[in-house]
């Protein structure tokens, strides 16, 4: 795996390069002491995982990882520990206390490389017209805080926003993901789902019954917005 090391201070970037040198599987391809630095390269590049330092001059590591639209895998590495459950809202792989200690850090990066590897396995979305794509993957991935989920599509009834979440139901359960509705179907295959209103995407596969201001999904009964009444009507004639 690619990585890069973002932090203020180089006695810390020391350490983590000294311990990517250690690690057979990470490849470091930049460290950066300003972050500001770091957003330009993101945009450009597309490092498989980033070491980044939360209390910096300018921007924060929070505040970096909100910035970009497409993150990569990020370990958080920092002297306070209480922004631990920030950094799990924000899908971080982990969130490592300094002094970092190498067993502690193998343990994090272990995490990161268990995820790539499993995304590397997934298919990919294919293209998609109309209806169900044949070429759609068995199964997505949902982070959830410190937990991915590993999700059969075909389980998934529907997806709902909540606040800055996702929340996609399947028959029992719901997994939080945070993202935004604009985002939805860069975690699901847009063949099988169809937006039914402006906080509901709804799988087609389903779908049983259409009223006039909601439709049946599974057990449940969910809103169908006037806007996106004619296209839901196309996708199943």
């Amino acid at each position: 795996m690619n990585c890069i090391i973002i932090d203020d201070e180089p006695n810390a970037i020391d350490v983590l390069k000294r311990y990517v040198a250690q690690t057979p599987y990470l490849q470091l391809a930049q460290t950066f002491r300003n972050p500001l630095k770091a957003i330009g390269y993101l945009q450009e590049e597309k490092p498989d995982l980033v070491f980044m330092d939360i209390n910096m001059p300018n921007l924060s590591g929070m505040q970096l990882m909100r910035s970009l639209k497409n993150m990569p895998m990020v370990i958080f590495t920092t002297a306070y520990s209480e922004y631990a459950v920030e950094s799990y809202e924000l899908n971080a792989i982990d969130y490592l206390v300094k002094p970092i200690e190498f067993d502690r850090f193998i343990k994090a990066v272990n995490k990161a490389k268990e995820l790539f590897e499993l995304k590397r396995k997934q298919p990919a979305v294919g293209p998609v017209i109309k209806g169900v794509s044949d070429v759609a993957p068995e199964f997505v991935l949902l982070k959830s805080g410190p937990l991915t989920h590993k999700v059969a599509v075909d389980d998934i009834l529907f997806i709902e926003k909540e606040e800055n979440y996702l929340a996609f139901h399947t028959a029992d359960k719901k997994i939080l993901l945070r993202a935004n509705m604009t985002e939805v179907f860069d975690h699901i295959p847009p063949g099988r789902f169809c937006r039914v209103h402006k906080s509901f995407v709804a799988a087609l596969k389903h779908m049983h019954t259409i009223e006039v201001h909601q439709v049946s999904v599974g057990k449940h009964k969910i809103p169908l917005g006037n806007s996106y009444r004619e296209e839901l009507m196309n996708r199943i004639r």
